[in-house]
């Protein structure tokens, strides 16, 4: 089986510029979803039709494996569309799957399931089906085609919403935009399709001329009627992106992870959980992340782009990205990590503490107030609170380094470059500008003063 994507509509009700297919589902255009969908259900012949902001969508679509087809008129219509892709199909003897670009909660297994049904009906029944629509039945119809059936089930046509009669918006199973077309009868009808009263050529059309010459035509009924539902304004946006962040969700809930509060977490599509991980209220995992077994990420955190080893504890409201947290670790309260950084096992990074282009590694703590830039500390060290490391001289980057078992008293400046040897001790509150050894004590402190009297005149 062939299929055809047709991505060149305007999509002018979004009252944006950008191209409708590439507005954003948690995070990935729309129409990644439809082609995942289509190439989940075994499809590997895919053809995207392009128009309006042709070579945005030809980019976005550049790691995959697709023809691209260009529809002159983005105004002509669906069947305009189609006709655009004929080259694809035209001398090809099976069936063609027919989806709209702006449909991204059609599932794969939906898919299959009307590929299956065509084989079905011809097995059994000896009939080879010409087309077959996904339909569903809705409480309120409005603004979807309807499908107008025979007493034998045959579609006779499908009427949009602003051309049907008054009879024919009485009918509640709806067209859902997902054909699939027998090519030679597709080649046969579809360039007899005449325009609508817009100017449109409608690709729907197609059925009422099929029934005219006999050809069996029938509806598949959605499994979920929430696949039909289309993309057409902002708030249809919002919608379809809720329905496929709740099926993430449930998918991993499915396979042995807890969402507290789903109605609050936001799990994007190439993120992975290994298994009894503990997803907490308003997180948002973002990218490709990788989350290992038996993690708890705590309330509000976020995580982007970065591998989190098995058994780490995040603490809420930190936020991780593109680095790694390996085995153990535990990260927060209202930590950040960033820019490459690698926290070590079981390595302890706290309230308040930034990481940022560092190398931490195993059994360090650094729980209080402190900024970590362009370091590599070494196993088993200590890093107080209030510790900065000054990496940035006005110019340029540099880098410090600490060896293990070393200890950085609280509110300590250490100003790169700099070593600071194994088992270093560095006492609280100095400031460091030069290599200390191994196994020295570094001090720096202006020497204290006590002025009897003084303060009780200040404070009077």
């Amino acid at each position: 089986m062939k299929a055809v994507i047709l991505s060149a509509g305007m999509g002018t009700r979004l009252k944006s510029e950008k191209p409708k297919v590439l507005h954003t589902i948690l995070g990935k255009p729309m129409l990644w979803y439809v082609l995942q969908t289509v190439k989940n259900s075994g499809i590997e012949d895919i053809g995207v039709v392009v128009g309006y902001g042709a070579e945005e969508v030809k980019k976005a679509l550049e790691d995959e494996t697709v023809s691209f087809y260009y529809q002159k008129n983005p105004r002509g219509g669906t069947a305009d569309a189609v006709i655009s892709s004929a080259d694809m199909w035209r001398s090809y003897e099976g069936y063609v799957l027919v989806i709209n670009g702006d449909a991204p909660l059609v599932r794969s297994s939906t898919l299959k399931n009307m590929q299956r049904y065509i084989s079905m009906v011809e097995e059994y029944e000896g009939v080879k089906l010409s087309a077959l629509v996904l339909t569903s039945f809705l409480p309120d119809p409005t603004d979807y085609g309807r499908v107008v059936k025979d007493s034998e089930g045959n579609v006779i046509k499908i009427v949009e919403e602003k051309e049907a009669s008054f009879e024919e918006k009485k009918i509640n199973e709806v067209n859902g935009g997902v054909y699939i077309f027998y090519a030679p009868h597709l080649l046969e009808c579809v360039f007899s399709v005449k325009p609508s009263n817009s100017g449109e050529l409608y690709l729907t059309e197609i059925f009422n001329l099929m029934y005219q010459k006999g050809y069996k035509t029938r509806t598949f009924m959605a499994q979920d009627p929430t696949e039909i539902l289309g993309v057409n304004t902002r708030w249809d946006l919002a919608v379809a992106e809720n329905v496929i962040r709740l099926r993430i969700l449930q998918q991993w809930a499915e396979k042995g992870n807890t969402i507290h509060q789903p109605e609050s977490v936001w799990i994007e599509p190439d993120v992975s959980l290994e298994g009894d991980v503990e997803i907490h209220p308003d997180v948002m995992l973002i990218g490709k992340t990788k989350i290992g077994k038996n993690c708890v990420i705590g309330k509000g955190s976020i995580i982007e782009n970065s591998l989190i080893e098995e058994g780490v504890v995040i603490e809420p409201y930190s936020v991780i990205r593109n680095s790694k947290v390996l085995k153990k670790a535990r990260i927060g309260p209202f930590a950040h990590i960033r820019d490459q950084s690698t926290v070590g096992e079981e390595s302890q990074i706290g309230n308040f503490v930034e990481v940022k282009n560092s190398t931490i590694e195993k059994d360090v703590k650094a729980k209080h107030l402190a900024y970590i830039g362009d370091a590599y500390i070494g196993s088993s060290s200590n890093i107080g609170a209030g510790v900065v490391f000054a990496n940035f001289d006005g110019k340029r980057k540099h880098q410090t380094r600490v060896g293990s078992n070393a200890f950085i008293g609280s509110n300590s400046l250490l100003i790169a470059p700099l070593k600071v040897g194994d088992f270093a001790f560095v006492a609280g509150g100095s400031v460091v500008n030069k290599d200390v050894p191994e196994g020295y004590l570094a001090i720096s402190r202006p020497a204290l003063k006590l002025l009897k009297d003084k303060g009780r005149e200040k404070l009077t």
